[in-house]
């Protein structure tokens, strides 16, 4: 048949067809069809073949046993460390007595900080709260033998004449010797020595005693007894009833913080125990003693900014709190389930966000999975059949990426929601539920899905470039990549070495979430690592973001618009190779 009847036919063909066409619309019996209906969702902006090509790609992903191996790997890691976390939050942190006012050192049943409070050494058992304090006038030298006079004595010495003996105060009974009723010394105490409080009569009619007495006669020591001593003065501050003991959980916690950084006050703190105001009328009448030597040097202005008793905070031309130098004794003793197991339940989150789902899944999930998305389609020859509709080489690449994505990054931020909800739920604090925290693990979410797709765009680009080499180096690379994220760690993102990194702009993005949700992290920081040492987990974790110094936001924003270059520039080169490479 000549091209000229093919032609004739094609075209009696298309009048008969056109003739049919115009019968059926003329006739009015018949309804026209409705129009194509076209379904309002995610996939009707695409065309038929991505959606062919990424649903091609998720259905491949979801039979690999590779795929159910990494996500139960990673989710039970989540579980792991929720069953940590959640047995620190329910046994909670034992209180600690950061300034140690609850000991009691002589065991006299006060403790420190109720004897700070009167004045009396708690290195000394007859001392305490009440019990009056001797304070010498003068003592015995050694050209001396005795001396007469109207006193409270204290010493190892022999009382040989006396007109009075008083009887100790009533709240005082520990260090004084007992008078009346007196008993025959032994032959170990004639000879020898006596216990402290212990008095007794000589075989000559002496009373010989050691501790306090207050008598009015002739008090000596015996030339031959070189142990023997005496100082004589008055003792004062004696109560005429017994002070009670306050228990030792009274000074644990008792000084919390009084601090507010979002206030950007520079003096700020309170002496909630009063052990640095010390306007205690207790100890006004006490005499100077050189056994407080502690007390002459005390200084109430130790920060030296010209206040007493406070806390100075010191704050950077942007706002940024960079010191906090607080007075001696002044909020030196916070409650750990207020400070220190907050600092744990933010270095977790931050610990689990970065180590977990940026270093860990972040990195080995594309590096097992994402890798061989083109190599294996084009060592495998099925690359050919994918193709051979009309699908560019170009689009292939970015529609495998898609349909990885579509597996991964669902699972990512799923996963990091709910360890999210588990952990606001039972973290500390006074509400049921921590709202502010569910933003930082959004963005913890948000993020491991752009660092998942900026190494699966990396890794796939590598596989297209070599076959052979490109999963050695995508390798060496995930060795880099992590090397770098810690490294960001150790040197607080200031290293412009680790800038190179995908790691450090996904840590940025973290650091910039935790900002935003809880803006005294700076504070947290500082104030825990550098006075009690108590939030060394979030002190490591957390760093100020540097990219955008003193807006968080503007951090957070610029982080991720890099990542998307960065995808947006292997895409490109995946795109590059991949167009010019021969399909077995």
């Amino acid at each position: 048949m000549t091209e000229k009847n093919r032609d004739q036919d094609f075209l009696q063909t298309s009048d008969q067809h056109l003739s049919i066409s115009s019968q059926v619309t003329d006739n009015p019996s018949v309804k026209p069809l409705p129009d194509r209906i076209i379904l309002n969702s995610v996939w009707s902006g695409l065309d038929r073949k991505a959606g062919a090509i990424i649903e091609f790609t998720a259905r491949q992903l979801r039979v690999r046993a590779s795929t159910w191996v990494i996500g139960t790997v990673g989710l039970m890691l989540m579980l792991l460390l929720l069953a940590t976390y959640a047995e620190a939050m329910v046994e909670g942190i034992e209180p600690v007595d950061d300034d140690g006012d609850s000991e009691d050192w002589d065991e006299d049943g006060y403790p420190l900080g109720q004897e700070r409070k009167w004045g009396t050494s708690d290195w000394n058992s007859a001392e305490f709260p009440g019990s009056g304090v001797f304070v010498s006038d003068e003592w015995l030298n050694w050209n001396q033998a005795d001396h007469t006079g109207n006193h409270t004595y204290r010493g190892n010495a022999v009382i040989t004449s006396y007109t009075w003996i008083g009887t100790p105060p009533n709240s005082q009974n520990k260090g004084w010797a007992q008078v009346g009723n007196f008993s025959d010394c032994t032959e170990y105490e004639e000879e020898y020595d006596l216990q402290i409080g212990r008095s007794c009569l000589t075989s000559s009619g002496d009373i010989r005693f050691n501790g306090l007495i207050q008598v009015n006669g002739t008090v000596g020591v015996e030339s031959e007894k070189w142990y023997q001593y005496l100082e004589w003065g008055e003792f004062v501050g004696a109560s005429d009833t017994p002070i009670p003991q306050d228990p030792r959980s009274m000074y644990i916690d008792e000084d919390g913080f009084d601090i507010d950084v979002a206030s950007g006050e520079t003096s700020q703190g309170f002496d909630d125990d009063g052990d640095c105001i010390r306007d205690w009328d207790i100890i006004s009448s006490r005499p100077s003693n050189s056994e407080f030597i502690w007390e002459d040097y005390f200084m109430s202005d130790s920060n030296r900014n010209g206040i007493d008793c406070d806390v100075e905070l010191v704050f950077d031309e942007e706002g940024n709190l960079i010191s906090i130098e607080a007075d001696n004794m002044v909020d030196e003793d916070p409650s750990e389930d207020e400070f220190v197991l907050e600092s744990l339940h933010r270095g977790f989150v931050l610990a689990v966000g970065k180590v977990a789902f940026l270093f860990l899944l972040g990195i080995f999930i594309p590096l097992f999975l994402a890798t061989g998305l083109i190599r294996d389609e084009m060592a495998s020859g099925t690359m050919y059949y994918l193709i051979g509709k009309p699908i560019h080489r170009a689009e292939f690449f970015i529609y495998r990426i898609l349909g990885f994505m579509s597996i991964s990054a669902p699972y990512m931020i799923v996963l990091a929601l709910l360890v999210g909800l588990v952990t606001s739920f039972i973290g500390p604090g006074d509400s049921l539920f921590r709202f502010q925290d569910l933003t930082v693990w959004l963005i913890i979410g948000i993020t491991a899905a752009l660092v998942l797709l900026a190494y699966s765009t990396t890794f796939s680009a590598l596989g297209v470039i070599s076959k052979k080499f490109g999963i050695y180096i995508a390798m060496i690379m995930g060795v880099w990549e992590f090397i770098m994220a810690f490294f960001s760690l150790l040197t607080s993102g200031q290293s412009k070495v680790a800038w190179l990194s995908v790691s450090h702009w996904g840590l940025e993005m973290v650091n910039s979430a935790a900002l935003i949700a809880w803006p005294d992290s700076g504070y947290y920081d500082i104030i825990g690592s550098g006075l009690f040492n108590s939030s060394v987990v979030f002190s490591i974790f957390w760093n100020e973001p540097v990219i955008v110094p003193g807006s968080p936001v503007g951090s957070l924003l610029v982080s991720a618009l890099f990542l998307i270059f960065y995808i947006g520039v292997w895409v490109l080169i995946g795109q590059s190779f991949l167009g010019r490479r021969e399909i077995d």
